[in-house]
């Protein structure tokens, strides 16, 4: 029960501070890190909630975090790797 409080508590936090800072700080780090592809006129409403999930839940369960995003790390390090492969094995002409 009190890692749900934690989190909800630190979710509504970073919600509120990511909405309050969203044209200073945000925005402006988003428009850097993403293509134009994911971009669009009102991503405040997608990334903050996204933004905090991931900033509360690291919150209560840091490990588990640090070992997700290795795990992902190695799956797309992987799925490059062999679709490099295959791109090369695959004759164009």
């Amino acid at each position: 029960m009190t890692s749900i409080l934690i989190w909800l508590i630190g979710f509504a936090v970073i919600l509120f501070l990511c909405l309050h800072r969203w044209e200073a700080t945000v925005s402006k780090a988003l428009d850097k890190l993403l293509p134009a592809v994911l971009r669009s006129e009102d991503d405040r409403w997608v990334w903050c909630p996204a933004i905090a999930v991931l900033v509360a839940t690291y919150l209560v369960r840091p490990v588990d975090m640090l070992m997700s995003v290795i795990i992902i790390g190695l799956v797309a390090l992987i799925g490059c790797k062999l679709a490099g492969w295959a791109m090369n094995k695959v004759d164009l002409h």
